[in-house]
């Protein structure tokens, strides 16, 4: 597969925008005790003058969904799986957004299913897996489902992360 640039405009790109609003919507709902926000409003709002370049860099490293619980900020990298055997994992992403409060999101085409894994997981796993170019790696779907170390929906997450 070849590089492939991110395109604001794609089937993908906004496959996976509306996956994301559909967790944030979700995280709102079940929880609308804690404070969950978009991680590009978050740092808006802490820093005015930051440019969209400089919040997409920010994105990269920080996720896309973001709340402080228990003292604690939290960060989800929401990716949404197109293909019914594949996925698309973006190399800057894999490398950048690492940490111990921060965990993977996966959405799927073709299943409901919701999958967090934690970053050091998510990292670990796939830097076993070949690049398929600069950009990217290719991840079989059955790998990210058949993961030991993941929770199955947002209330299953919030349970094994915080005992909610």
């Amino acid at each position: 597969m070849s590089y492939t640039p991110f395109v604001a405009t794609s089937p993908r790109a906004i496959a996976g925008i509306g996956f994301q609003d559909k967790v944030f919507a979700q995280f709102k709902d079940l929880y609308p005790q804690i404070k969950f926000e978009m991680v590009w409003d978050f740092y808006k709002e802490k820093q005015p003058t930051l440019t969209d370049r400089q919040l997409a860099i920010i994105e990269k490293e920080q996720g896309d969904i973001t709340y402080e619980l228990n003292g604690e900020r939290r960060y989800v990298e929401c990716c949404f799986a197109m293909g019914s055997k594949v996925s698309r994992l973006c190399e800057m992403k894999r490398t950048k957004f690492i940490g111990p409060n921060k965990w993977y999101c996966y959405g799927f085409a073709n299943r409901e299913d919701v999958v967090f894994i934690p970053s050091y997981t998510w990292h670990k796993y796939t830097s076993h897996i070949t690049p398929a170019d600069r950009s990217c790696r290719i991840v079989p779907i059955k790998s990210i489902l058949g993961l030991k170390n993941k929770s199955l929906g947002i209330e299953n997450y919030m349970s094994k992360v915080h005992g909610l």
